[in-house]
């Protein structure tokens, strides 16, 4: 194959004229290109895109408004990529699942930041549900880039492999194609991903997608940022928050800046999502038995099932990788995400 490192060519602009750049790095799927000269005028040009979150992830995208284009985040730099596919590898390994002492301590320091830090006393018995922390070793999978969409469960709709979502048809709040899919139950969510050739996640697999085996607290890293998840706050009255671009759902292609770095989007927000397990606690109000586990599937019974990820309505504390609850029914804030792969015999998912 043709290397291009150093080709040097003019890229026309859309308000006219064109720019002298040079090809930077040559890699396998990315050529990084550096615009010679580029000043305040190209960057007005670019003012949608985003700040990156760390020069080896280089600008994972642009924004849902932006997500075609092939001009990059600033600082006089574009990425031309292949388009991403549907699905993202996920290979084999071992990582501690669920939260440490510290970690929860941590969880609650970021709940009692909130404005009405005095609701944090509920949510804090909930952290309990993501211990006792234990060793889990997975096989290789793959799981959706994104949560599934309207448009995609309305063709397995149209092909009486799924029953309707629990919307009115036409409900702009709901039913767009671009947005995620809600008021599904879990038995919904099941036919669906079976429908598109997968199943649903283990608990498991879904938190080492999004934490990985360096265990982040979030998808994108160790560090809270209100921009880059769809959220809401801890209320009494009304859990939305549009300071971060939405009040309710938003596109399952949006807040690119917030993807795991194998570019998995939106595990932090948006909607739960609805996982293979069943949800239960011990008597103690711990959420997993203690000892190491390969490829688990969850307890035999339980309470409904688990639902993984927050929504735009769940607070900071629950955007963390590690957060869980429990559901028995469809919502407005649960959709799904599929796995495909995996070493589960006798699975049920």
């Amino acid at each position: 194959m043709k290397r291009l490192t150093g080709l040097r060519y003019l890229v026309p602009l859309r308000e006219g004229g064109s720019l002298p750049a040079v090809v930077e790095t040559d890699e396998p799927g990315a050529y990084v290109v550096k615009f010679r000269g580029a000043g305040q005028g190209v960057k007005a040009l670019i003012a949608d895109a985003h700040t990156p979150r760390s020069g080896q992830d280089w600008w994972q995208a642009l924004d849902s408004a932006n997500a075609g284009s092939t001009v990059g985040a600033a600082r006089g730099v574009i990425v031309l990529r292949a388009p991403a596919s549907g699905r993202v590898r996920i290979p084999g390994g071992t990582f501690l699942m669920g939260s440490t002492a510290s970690e929860l301590d941590e969880a609650v320091q970021l709940c009692r930041r909130e404005i009405e830090e005095p609701l944090c006393a509920s949510d804090v018995v909930s952290f309990l549900y993501e211990t006792i922390a234990h060793d889990v070793t997975l096989s290789s999978y793959s799981i959706d880039r994104t949560e599934a969409s309207v448009a995609a469960y309305d063709r397995c709709v149209a092909a009486n492999a799924c029953t309707r979502a629990g919307y009115a048809p036409g409900d702009k709040r709901f039913d767009r194609p671009e947005l995620p899919v809600t008021m599904i139950t879990w038995d919904q969510a099941r036919a669906f991903c079976a429908f598109a050739g997968g199943r649903l996640p283990t608990e498991a697999e879904w938190e080492f997608a999004a934490r990985g085996e360096e265990r982040r607290i979030f998808p994108w890293g160790d560090v809270y940022n209100s921009h880059l998840s769809n959220h809401g706050v801890l209320s009494i009255s009304d859990d939305t928050d549009a300071s971060d671009g939405y009040a309710t759902l938003a596109p399952v292609d949006a807040f690119r800046d917030g993807a795991t770095p194998q570019g998995v989007l939106q595990m932090a927000g948006n909607v739960y999502e609805w996982v293979s397990d069943f949800f239960g606690i011990d008597p103690s109000g711990f959420g997993y038995p203690s000892g190491a586990a390969t490829n688990p599937t969850g307890q035999a019974t339980g309470f409904g099932h688990v639902v993984r990820g927050g929504s735009y309505a769940a607070p900071a504390a629950k955007m963390r990788g590690a957060a869980r609850q429990g559901a028995t029914g469809a919502s407005p804030q649960i959709g799904v995400r599929c796995a495909y792969g995996g070493d589960f015999p006798g699975f049920r998912g």
